[in-house]
């Protein structure tokens, strides 16, 4: 039961959080352990036993185990209940020191409690180095990064992270005996805080990073957001002289003006915003194809579905790559009404749009690209195949790959610009949100 639900949840946070976890074959195949990590998050004890076979005992408020469900997880985690009145700490100490002479795994966050700033906290508490120390049981320390973004103690639901789990070399407490009591606790205490805070700092550093990135002020409407609504606002107003058909697109441009001038930036802000040039012109394309005389796309609502689930991915990625992703969305659906103009079928967008996001995907190796590439080609054949496609799509496959090299021409004629007027500025620093 619990090598299922670990699977199922392992699954799940891979998709969530993209999560990982790094040497966990440092941990004993048998025999006792005392694992002791930072505390960003109420995540840390699922993130630290999803990939580890063998089950983590991490103590646990008993209260919470009179709770009909929640109780009976703990328990299949492996969770033993303490009694954390004042007065009551050293049972929680005896149980954990017996089930390390049974040979068990023991968890502690010698923290406390969940860290206030996503570091870790100034004072550590001597548990785990104790029952280390009087069990003879290896320290192993681990670092659980990007967890304080995806649940911090002051949010009541999660978000969407990155969060890595690494494992580090254990640590013979024999060597510290000989310091005595004293010392030996102390000594312990920084040398796990000294493995854990290494691979700690710069993922912290890089939150705090993004996290100012979310509250910068949002960019001018940028040519791929505001190119195609004047466009398509022209093509739709020559065709139909009726500005009830065009009012989406200057609505459009209204939007961007707002974001710019009006309204508050955080995280949602700036996902919406950098994805709406891409949004905008897959359902304002498509609903404006008829009207400018050209075939309406057929099964346009899977082809929304898969692309919407195609990007999906990039809420993880780094700002640029996906931006880029966007501004090549869109350039390779204005290359597809060329396309209709010259080769119509109802079925083209549906080559075009997910070849292209299958080549991104495999070119860049974004976040799941091992999936996504390989459905994204599997959707861009075997789909039109299947709805009566035939040698009509080559032109229209022929779109994704042109989309993808003008991408390439305008990043590179991009970023040789850059370089001139800044040769300083890490490529990186912006994450390519306030572009």
């Amino acid at each position: 039961m619990r090598d299922a639900l670990r699977a199922l949840l392992e699954a799940l946070f891979r998709v969530l959080f993209t999560y990982d976890c790094l040497g966990e074959e440092k941990i004993p195949r048998r025999g006792p352990a005392v694992i002791a990590a930072n505390h960003p998050s109420y995540l840390d004890p699922v993130l630290l036993s999803l990939q580890v076979d063998r089950p983590i005992r991490f103590m646990a408020w008993d209260a919470i185990f009179r709770v009909p469900l929640l109780g009976a997880l703990l328990r299949l985690f492996g969770a033993f209940p303490v009694d954390i009145r004042r007065g009551s700490g050293g049972s929680g100490y005896e149980a954990a020191r017996l089930l390390l002479e049974d040979g068990e795994l023991v968890g502690i966050f010698p923290e406390g409690r969940r860290s206030r700033t996503g570091w870790m906290e100034p004072e550590l508490r001597a548990g785990a180095a104790r029952l280390s120390l009087d069990t003879g049981a290896p320290l192993l320390p681990a670092t659980i990064r990007g967890a304080f973004r995806a649940w911090p103690h002051f949010r009541l639901v999660p978000t969407l992270a990155t969060i890595r789990v690494r494992y580090h070399d254990p640590i013979d407490p024999v060597p510290y005996r000989a310091l005595g009591a004293e010392q030996a606790v102390p000594a312990l205490l920084t040398e796990l805080r000294r493995r854990v805070e290494r691979t700690l700092m710069p993922g912290v550093k890089a939150d705090q990073r993004i996290e100012a990135i979310w509250r910068t002020a949002a960019p001018w409407p940028r040519l791929f957001e505001a190119g195609p609504a004047l466009g398509l606002a022209l093509l739709v107003f020559w065709k139909t002289r009726s500005f009830a058909a065009v009012w989406p697109c200057y609505a459009y441009i209204g939007y961007l003006l707002a974001d710019l001038l009006v309204l508050p930036q955080g995280r949602l802000a700036k996902w919406i915003r950098n994805g709406s040039g891409a949004a905008f012109t897959l359902f304002y394309g498509g609903w404006a194809l008829p009207r400018l005389g050209m075939p309406a796309v057929a099964g346009g609502r899977a082809l929304v579905a898969v692309m919407g689930g195609l990007g999906f991915a990039y809420l993880y990625e780094r700002g640029r790559v996906a931006i880029a992703f966007v501004e090549g969305v869109v350039l390779a659906a204005v290359l597809e009404l060329v396309a209709l103009r010259l080769v119509p079928t109802p079925l083209g967008p549906q080559v075009a749009l997910p070849l292209f996001a299958a080549a991104f995907a495999w070119e860049e190796r974004t976040v799941f690209w091992r999936y996504a590439a390989p459905f994204a080609l599997a959707y861009a054949v075997v789909v039109p195949w299947w709805l009566g496609g035939r040698f009509e799509l080559l032109p229209h496959g022929f779109v994704a790959l042109l989309a993808i090299l003008m991408l390439r021409l305008l990043a590179g004629i991009g970023s040789r610009s850059a370089e001139r007027e800044e040769p300083e500025a890490e490529s990186s620093s912006t994450l390519g949100l306030g572009r």
